[in-house]
């Protein structure tokens, strides 16, 4: 691995275009989506902000572009930060929010009660992510040397900057959820209410919101275009997907990934899932590799559409296919 590889992670944020752009769902609700080369990597987030309070739902896997995030909230938001809403413990959603945490000790997080459960992992998942950072600063300064000598003050003082991110990040902690949600639940903003809604699909703790009279949902990862099963409840996940793409109150989508939706693009994910399923089920005695060979090559065909989205059919086909048969 180059350092530049290795030091991706804390270096994002340097230029001046960030990942995410904002872009106006309604006066009340931000979209922030991560630019297209990382759709499958890091993820989106969602503002919502009523006339009282504000909430945040998610935060990127990249605490620098975290950081860069709470300065503009400080200067966006009209109203406090209430809420920091985790919508299941993948990284690239749950522990960006440690940042948030610290840049906005009053603000209550939100988790599945699944989650809630299960947080000392969430908290040793952050410390073994900081780890792994500071694995790869030694490996790059091990490598320094080998860098072109015109390139070693550019990378050395580039370091310099990681070892300090490093130190900041390292007094960082996932504090607990003061709201942990079993049940559907309403929230007040101000003048604002929305609806949290637990589920096991995308994972064994998914949360999504509606906002806007049922008109917007923040579906999080279940309703991205393509879906990773790797940790999924397939057949759960399979019938919600249905449910929302018949929900006729439903204008626009919000994924943890990609593009925001409507329903009847709900279509392509319910495809892929449903191939899935149907797939191990017709051909129980097939391994892996037979089965992506056997995979409906119309609905490959919607995914290869270039090299990244290519790798992620690849790698979450194969995800959902050892999933599906370790359910049987």
């Amino acid at each position: 691995m180059r350092i530049a590889a290795a030091l991706l992670f804390l270096f994002t944020g340097l230029n001046a275009q960030a990942n995410v752009s904002w872009h106006t769902i309604t006066p009340e609700i931000q979209f922030l989506k991560q630019q297209s080369k990382l759709r499958f990597y890091d993820s989106n987030q969602v503002l919502i902000e009523g006339k009282k309070c504000a909430l945040m739902v998610d935060a990127s896997g990249n605490f620098a572009e975290v950081e860069s995030l709470a300065k503009q909230l400080k200067q966006r938001l009209k109203t406090p930060l209430c809420y920091l809403v985790a919508s299941h413990f993948h990284d690239d959603h749950l522990l960006g929010l440690a940042v948030l945490q610290a840049e906005f000790p009053d603000a209550k997080l939100i988790v599945h009660q699944q989650v809630a459960s299960e947080f000392a992992a969430m908290q040793q998942a952050l410390k073994d992510k900081l780890d792994g950072y500071e694995k790869s600063i030694e490996l790059s300064y091990q490598r320094l040397a080998n860098q072109p000598e015109d390139q070693q003050t550019i990378w050395r003082d580039k370091l310099t900057l990681a070892k300090q991110r490093l130190f900041r990040w390292r007094k960082l902690s996932l504090n607990p959820p003061a709201i942990s949600v079993s049940k559907q639940t309403s929230l007040e903003l101000g003048h604002y209410p929305i609806t949290l809604t637990p589920y096991r699909a995308h994972t064994q703790g998914d949360l999504t919101i509606t906002a806007d009279h049922g008109r917007v949902l923040v579906g999080a990862d279940i309703v991205d275009s393509l879906p990773y099963p790797g940790h999924g409840e397939l057949e759960n996940w399979l019938a919600t997907l249905k449910k929302i793409h018949n929900n006729t109150e439903l204008v626009t989508i919000l994924p943890g990934h990609g593009e925001q939706l409507n329903t009847a693009e709900l279509a392509k994910p319910i495809a892929f899932l449903n191939a899935i399923i149907t797939l191990t089920k017709a051909q129980p005695d097939k391994s892996v590799e037979e089965l992506i060979e056997l995979f409906p090559e119309q609905i490959k065909q919607q995914y290869q559409l270039d090299e990244i989205g290519n790798q992620a059919f690849t790698m979450f086909l194969e995800a959902g296919l050892k999933k599906a048969k370790l359910s049987k």
